[in-house]
């Protein structure tokens, strides 16, 4: 490990100064650059100095908005724990402030050894707690040597399995610095004994991202589109919206409007130039025109309004070799989904929904103009949620159990 680990570290000497410059730019040319230096370590603590806090890191906000409960049970246990969270981006970092009231969150410095040490220290943290596997190697190890690293919601996908095994030498060495790696699925942590070649620190939790399930009466609409039958196009991948728009011909066929929330809304004005080629009118939302026959979303946090009010709904990264987004989303409003043929990333829900009839896959014009045209809603939500509860039901204490122990 020590090894691979010096190879690996001697590797991102020379590649961070180059990346880190070219990130900058990058990000400011986004305007996403506010927070950049933290990246390196530079955080501002702000008098933050508790007594003992539990660092989460999380990849963005889906990952973030998953552990509310986890953190919720954790601070009725222990009133006297602060919650750290880390994200790999901004939108993240704000999630962790707005959804989870954070005590402190700030963006994962680039795997800096010395400044996660000096965080663990600093901040009193008691455990690191990785979700959805993220495996940064200097984080893993320099936190394992110190305080107990658990990972939860861990997964791995068709596609990653096979590099997993590919580079079995590597991953084991990781993997094997967890206190315990707590699986979505019994598939899942088959996977993760074949890597490690023992079973004694993982064990199937359930999936934490079904413990919160929102009704409609939750969710503030949105009043300007209330009165428009309108197709969704959710969390959309570069080339995706230029696909389903080339299906419908230049045809609105019997919606109002189209929507489209790209998964990045930087690209909402790239989007815009497309659909105008396209003959369609198009307006950003940010413009406040919602008289276009399509309309942008470049704004956050709309998308579970939208959800709800949608007629029909595709969710992107699943042409695009992505791997899928979490359909779960629109599902929890008793919506029926279209999504493309990659969805390797949510694999145990997809099956669910295809099991009680609850997604469509589209792989060409013909499978998307059926599930525009199809009135039939057959498709059974109750079963569907029963089984979703079966399985995960003991998941959230399953995983505050684990942590407890340590604190």
């Amino acid at each position: 490990m020590k090894i691979l680990l010096f190879i690996y570290n001697v590797i991102l000497v020379f590649i961070t100064p180059f990346a880190a410059f070219i990130m900058y730019f990058v990000m400011r040319k986004k305007n996403k650059h506010q927070h950049f230096f933290e990246r390196f370590g530079f955080i501002s603590v702000k008098g933050f100095s508790p007594k003992k806090s539990i660092w989460f890191h999380c990849a963005s906000v889906g990952e973030v908005r998953s552990i509310k409960n986890i953190v919720e049970n954790l601070r009725n246990t222990h009133k006297d724990i602060s919650i750290i969270i880390t994200t790999m981006t901004a939108t993240g970092r704000q999630a962790a402030y707005d959804y989870i009231k954070a005590d402190m969150a700030f963006l994962l410095p680039i795997e800096s050894g010395s400044a996660f040490a000096k965080i663990i220290t600093y901040m009193n943290v008691k455990c690191l707690v990785i979700v959805d596997t993220e495996l940064w190697p200097n984080l893993i190890y320099t936190a394992s040597k110190s305080i107990n690293v658990f990972l939860i919601n861990a997964r791995i996908s068709d596609k990653t399995y096979n590099t997993y095994k590919k580079y079995r030498f590597i991953f084991k060495n990781v993997l094997s610095r967890f206190s315990a790696i707590l699986t979505k699925s019994p598939l899942d942590e088959e996977r993760f004994v074949s890597i490690l070649g023992s079973n004694n620190k993982i064990m199937t939790a359930g999936n934490i991202k079904f413990q919160e399930r929102k009704n409609k009466e939750q969710v503030k609409l949105i009043e300007e589109l209330k009165d428009y039958k309108f197709l969704l196009l959710a969390s959309t991948h570069e080339k995706e919206e230029e696909i389903i728009l080339s299906y419908m011909d230049n045809n609105m066929g019997d919606f109002d409007k189209i929507i489209i929330t790209p998964r990045h809304i930087e690209r909402s004005e790239k989007i815009k130039e497309m659909v105008l080629n396209k003959g369609y009118t198009v307006s950003l939302y940010s413009q406040k025109d919602i008289s276009s026959q399509v309309i942008i979303i470049d704004a956050f946090g709309m998308l579970e309004s939208l959800y709800i009010m949608a007629d029909k709904i595709f969710i992107g990264g699943s042409i695009a070799n992505i791997g899928g987004h979490n359909i779960f989303e629109a599902l929890q409003f008793e919506k029926k989904v279209a999504v493309g043929k990659n969805m390797f990333s949510f694999m145990e829900i997809f099956e669910k929904a295809v099991k009680y009839n609850l997604v469509y896959v589209i792989e060409s014009k013909d499978d998307f103009i059926k599930y525009i045209k199809n009135k039939e809603e057959s498709g059974n939500f109750l079963e569907f949620f029963n089984d979703i509860d079966n399985d995960n039901k003991n998941t959230l204490n399953i995983i505050t159990e684990t942590i407890n122990t340590i604190l």
